[in-house]
């Protein structure tokens, strides 16, 4: 686990755009990217989302983002559990 560089400005309930270095080496790769806001609250993982709001909601799902980056360069979105 690494941290991030945030790019401004840091507003308030805003997306804030951020940077990781990271060297694609050409395989398949799952990158994930998870939050701490000011308060100190730790974007959840979807298992967690779900324990706590069951698999039928739809709203407010700020569980943790999963990106595959397939070994062709092409990256989808993801649902991991």
């Amino acid at each position: 686990m690494a941290e991030a560089r945030l790019e401004g400005p840091l507003l308030p309930k805003a997306l804030t755009r951020f940077h990781f270095d990271w060297v694609w080496q050409g395989n398949e790769a799952m990158l994930q990217s998870r939050v701490t806001d000011s308060s100190g609250y730790i974007q959840p993982s979807r298992a967690q989302l779900v324990e706590v709001r069951g698999t039928r909601s739809v709203y407010h799902n700020n569980a943790i983002q999963t990106w595959r980056v397939g070994s062709d360069g092409e990256v989808h979105n993801v649902q991991l559990g």
